[in-house]
């Protein structure tokens, strides 16, 4: 049960603390800043690597990644309903 637990709970930090751009759990990036909202794929610390990209482009980028990757399908369509409810895209 133990195992289960901290399991769960490794689960919801790399969940809650995911970049709010793309997605990607900033625990897995290299030069991530305490702090930052942004891995610094998405963010140099001053603004947007890819300053134009649309919901829908960032949506199809990270499936490709993904599918690269060899991702299951129910992962890649959670990412791409995901990505719509970090903040860089969220519509108030």
């Amino acid at each position: 049960m133990h195992l289960f637990l901290n399991g769960i709970k490794r689960h919801y930090r790399k969940e809650i603390n995911r970049c709010q751009s793309c997605g990607m759990p900033l625990i897995y990036d290299k030069q991530y800043l305490s702090g930052n909202i942004y891995c610094s794929y998405c963010h140099d610390g001053i603004s947007f690597i890819k300053n134009n990209i649309t919901l829908g482009e960032m949506q199809r980028k990270i499936d490709h990644l993904l599918l690269s990757k060899n991702s299951n399908i129910i992962i890649r369509i959670y990412m791409y309903l995901r990505l719509a409810t970090l903040k860089r895209w969220r519509r108030l």
